[in-house]
């Protein structure tokens, strides 16, 4: 009996611990893609990223896959040596009113607005001034054949 209780216990801390991680990290809303596209590419932009274009298929997947927005302890956040996202230039190639954001709101937050380093092969993390955030960038995976 006393093993039973002592199984469930740890089954609930796990969750409880499970349920806390996933709290703090948050991914893009898959659903906000099209219109965080169209807000960037905008004028001779539209031809650039096509539903029928490598591009939009790279987007996509970067968008649904390698970003995710977490929280992290704000004394640790000012010991690193993080990038902030006001360093960050805008990405307004197509777009020319493009501004940047105000206050940080991870369910509104269009990625495609700043120049990140999309096609780095190390993971970026860039915090967000004045918060507890860091925006997420995993690297793409690359195809490793071994010969």
């Amino acid at each position: 009996m006393k093993d039973i209780k002592q199984t469930i216990l740890l089954l609930l801390v796990a969750l409880l611990f499970s349920v806390t991680i996933s709290a703090q990290n948050e991914r893009p809303q898959d659903h906000k893609f099209q219109d965080f596209i169209n807000q960037v590419y905008t004028g001779e932009g539209v031809e650039q990223i096509q539903p029928s274009t490598r591009r939009y298929a790279y987007m996509k997947e970067l968008f649904e896959n390698r970003i995710v927005y977490t929280k992290k302890d704000m004394r640790k956040l000012d010991m690193a040596n993080y990038t902030l996202l006001s360093q960050v230039p805008l990405f307004d190639t197509y777009n020319k009113s493009l501004m940047r954001d105000g206050i940080f709101n991870p369910r509104t937050f269009n990625p495609f607005k700043y120049q990140f380093q999309f096609y780095t092969k190390e993971t970026q993390m860039v915090r967000v001034d004045g918060t507890e955030y860091v925006i997420v960038i995993y690297p793409q995976p690359t195809n490793q054949t071994s010969k």
